[in-house]
């Protein structure tokens, strides 16, 4: 077997995922790293998860939560309870492969200033399509992701600092998790990982990604009950990490953007799904200035440097048809002109 490094811990997140699980701790075992090592968190699964592992897997340390609030509180347990330098964070739904950790733990030794090691995650039923690389923030609050669903081999062979990164597997450095203040736990699912690792470069670190470093990922649809998440959650993010200068500019676009879903999303029958997602947003309003000032006692960057205009992640069915697509096109030309006129004039030196 590969060598492992001696001072990285594993953590796995798990819930009701014994399917998909065997392979995972597999893969693990196949890329060295010894049972010992492995913590698995059990998010209150209900299909004998815990009991399976310590059958099969008697050496795998079981830490178990007895109630579901989504994977941070699961991501959290897994960094502040390991003992090593550094984590390597997956879902339990990911395969690793056995040449991946090495260059990312190489990198991470050789440049202090990265954080996050974050490999390409592929599909697993077709290996040489890329679902998560080079992804980023855009200003708007939504995912970039430039190179979803596109071959592998097209990304090229250049490793990169990138904006965000998916919380499939990523290598982190324990204490600059710490130090950023973890996954939000309030957030359950969606912007989720993206919070965390923008908080990463909020703070001046690096997301450093190796194009030859992958992982297999199961990947699924997402499913319309994590609407509610995504509209709460994207709003309680731009009012936690943006600066207020950036908040105060966005004004006109944001309201253009809102109004845009909200239309979508009444077409879809989903009008009160948003109407409760904005009522969740009001019950996390009262701890915000606590938020907003932790993230400004870790910022050595400004939100200009950070954030992007590129094309938006959106759901395949809402771009079906032609005159959907050049409507997002134009649309998305009309928020770049407007992003580089902001990061020209008033953002500009801030």
């Amino acid at each position: 077997m590969p060598g492992f490094p001696d001072d990285i811990d594993v953590a796995i997140v798990a819930h009701n995922n014994l399917t998909a699980l065997p392979g995972t701790l597999a893969s693990i075992a196949a890329a060295g790293c010894p049972p010992d090592r492995i913590t698995v968190v059990d998010i209150a699964s209900t299909d004998g998860t815990g009991d399976w592992i310590r059958r099969d897997y008697p050496g795998v340390r079981v830490r178990r939560l007895e109630r579901n609030d989504g994977p941070c509180p699961g991501r959290n347990v897994g960094i502040t309870e390991a003992t090593r330098r550094f984590v390597l964070l997956m879902d339990a739904d990911v395969h690793l492969l056995p040449a991946t950790v090495g260059p990312l733990h190489a990198a991470m030794l050789s440049d202090p200033t990265i954080a996050v090691g974050s490999p390409i995650v592929v599909h697993a039923a077709q290996p040489d399509v890329i679902q998560y690389a080079d992804t980023a923030l855009h200003f708007l609050c939504e995912a970039v992701s430039p190179w979803r669903n596109r071959p592998l081999s097209e990304r090229g062979p250049e490793a990169r600092d990138i904006g965000v990164a998916p919380a499939c597997a990523l290598l982190l450095d324990r204490q600059a998790a710490i130090d950023v203040g973890l996954f939000d736990e309030r957030y359950f699912m969606g912007k989720d990982d993206g919070d965390f690792t923008h908080r990463v470069k909020i703070a001046g670190r690096k997301i450093w990604e190796i194009p030859q470093t992958l992982v297999l990922h199961n990947s699924r649809p997402r499913s319309d009950w994590l609407f509610y998440y995504q509209i709460r959650n994207r709003w309680h993010f731009i009012l936690k990490n943006y600066e207020l200068r950036t908040i105060v500019c966005l004004v006109p676009v944001l309201a253009i953007h809102e109004l845009l879903q909200v239309i979508v999303l009444t077409a879809k029958g989903h009008l009160w799904t948003y109407v409760k997602a904005i009522g969740g947003l009001l019950a996390m309003l009262p701890a915000l200035p606590r938020d907003r000032a932790f993230v400004r006692s870790i910022r050595k960057r400004a939100d200009r440097t950070l954030l992007v205009s590129a094309a938006i992640i959106t759901r395949d069915e809402l771009v079906a048809n032609p005159f959907a697509r050049q409507a997002k096109a134009l649309y998305e030309r009309l928020l770049d002109a407007y992003w580089r006129l902001l990061t020209s004039t008033v953002l500009a030196g801030h």
